[in-house]
């Protein structure tokens, strides 16, 4: 009898929380090739129906039933039982870290930062309303994302789905959910390391071209520019910004002279450095963030000595001083 009434409120609950279970989705599979299809359970969760939890500290009532049902899952993990993978909301309205967040949850960062498309440890939640899932895991999108930490989830772990696994509809974004799998130390690395340096030391160069239209110089046609123009003294040293390899090495190319491009995070992102009076790395080497990688000059096409940066994800030119303090 006792179970009897535990699964009742455990059914009234998912009402509550706007959770439906609609008929199998039948889908491709993303672990196999196109013409193997696979069926998927799907359950709907609405955001604005979830529990809110006022407070997180332990005189707060929902809280205080939020952490029940998370120790009763690390339980049923400790025992091999499936878990009860339940979700209430948190507005974040002070300072308060995601490290903070998870900590008095007892729930791992990383679960809170894959359901919530949280990018890298430095993003503000304050102002944001987050997820809080009652089981530990990684939440990993059904389909792909243009997010770079979104992307590298989904390559690690794509293969671990099967046709047992849940698909969680969030609002419209799609999850697969396996319990008790934190990042890997290149997860965790890419999650906490998430900062670029500086090409050049802040006292060794000054903006000589923004990013966007501008004139070209020779040409005198209006052209994107799809980088930034740091003008330097040659011989400057220029660095990576960001740990990676070197995918790029090109010496006296009729444009941008010597240059080379570094690729991040899998090729995620890309980074560019033109016009070097020389170039201090080699193809398909490894490198850190602050090794140096060459040295400002004038090859190509320059009317002064600058170095010629453009950061690029997915393909596309993003503004570097979106990414970087350069002023």
């Amino acid at each position: 009898m006792n179970s009897l009434k535990k699964l009742s409120a455990f059914m009234i609950f998912l009402f509550l929380c706007g959770v439906t279970f609609p008929q199998n989705n039948t889908a491709k599979s993303a672990t196999s090739s196109d013409s193997v299809e696979e069926s998927f359970i799907t359950i709907n969760v609405t955001k604005k129906r979830m529990p809110l939890i006022p407070f997180i500290n332990s005189k707060d009532g929902i809280f205080k039933e939020y952490c029940f049902v998370v120790d009763d899952n690390y339980k049923n993990l400790a025992k091999n039982l499936p878990p009860e993978v339940l979700f209430f909301k948190y507005q974040v309205t002070d300072d308060t870290t995601l490290f903070e967040v998870a900590s008095r949850c007892n729930i791992s960062y990383d679960t809170i930062a894959s359901i919530n498309g949280i990018e890298t440890s430095d993003e503000k939640i304050k102002g944001k309303t987050l997820i809080l899932p009652t089981c530990p895991g990684l939440f990993i999108t059904k389909n792909k994302s243009d997010s770079s930490l979104e992307i590298l989830l989904r390559e690690n772990y794509i293969s671990k789905v099967t046709t047992a696994s849940i698909v969680y509809n969030i609002e419209g974004k799609e999850f697969f959910f396996i319990p008790n799998q934190k990042f890997t130390p290149t997860e965790r690395a890419f999650f906490l390391d998430s900062t670029l340096r500086l090409p050049i030391d802040k006292d060794k160069y000054w903006i000589s071209s923004e990013f966007g239209k501008r004139k070209n110089p020779f040409s005198g046609e209006w052209k994107n520019h799809n980088g930034i123009d740091l003008a330097a003294n040659v011989g400057t040293p220029i660095y990576a910004v960001k740990d990676g390899a070197v995918s790029v090495c090109i010496n006296m190319d009729p444009t941008f002279g010597n240059y080379v491009i570094l690729s991040h995070d899998r090729g995620k992102m890309t980074s560019v450095y033109a016009h070097m009076s020389k170039i201090a790395v080699e193809k398909d080497q490894v490198v850190k963030k602050g090794d140096i990688i060459g040295y400002v000059g004038q090859t190509g096409l320059a009317t002064g000595p600058h170095l010629h940066f453009e950061i690029k994800q997915g393909g596309v030119a993003v503004n570097p001083e979106t990414k970087l303090k350069l002023k």
